[in-house]
Order: structure tokens, then sequence, then C-alpha cells
């Protein structure tokens, strides 16, 4: 039985022409764009779904196992992906590093609040 690879598993996930594009979102974090979702429900789907795949690639397993080292460990759903990205290694990071990051922020990010006075 052949196992797609997991770009061929990303691939079947669409991403809208709005992120293709690279136009400026209307109100949605961008890490929700990243993976194509029309909204958080859908985005947090999806994010199972690029998780999921990415526990089965070396450099994926590699980057989420150093992710709180590297991030901390506080996301925020308003966090850049390919910003976090840059806080890793170039040996620790692929193409699909910034989606997989996308897929943690909409997982386990949360909502940025300001301190009270």
């Amino acid at each position: 039985m052949r196992i797609p690879s997991f770009a061929g598993l990303l691939r079947l996930l669409p991403i809208s022409s709005e992120v293709r594009a690279g136009a400026p979102a209307d109100n949605m974090p961008r890490a929700v764009r990243l993976l194509g979702a029309g909204g958080l429900a859908d985005a947090r789907h999806r994010a199972e779904h690029v998780l999921e795949s990415a526990r089965r690639c070396t450099c994926c397993r590699e980057l989420l196992a150093h992710m709180f080292d590297r991030l901390g460990s506080t996301l925020f759903l308003d966090d850049d992906p390919a910003a976090l990205a840059r806080a890793f290694e170039d040996a620790e990071r692929d193409a699909f590093s910034v989606r997989v990051l996308a897929a943690c922020i909409v997982l386990s990010g949360r909502e940025r609040v300001a301190p009270a006075l």
C-alpha cells in the first residue's frame, strides 16, 4: 500500500485564491487564511489534518518537537506563522513549516487581550 507524502496530503487542502494572491484579509487571522479556511471552525478541522500528516514527516516532527523551545508556550490567533517560522534554523524547517505552524496557531492559539489597567 502506497502512503502519500506529506506534500501530497497538503495538496488535498485547497488554498483560497485570496491566500495565493497574497491579498490582505478582511478580518480573519493569517493562520486561518493560510489553511484555506473560511472561518475558525473550518480552519480547526483542516489544522487537525495538517498536524496528523506532519507527525509522519521527519522535518515537521522536528519542528513540532522544538516548537515550545523556540516560540514559548503561548501562541496567539493573530500570530504570523511565517514570522514564527524564522525562529527555527534552516535545517529545522521546510516549505511546509509555515502551514504546520498555522495549524498549531489555529488549534492552540488564543485571543490576544490587552492588560487591564
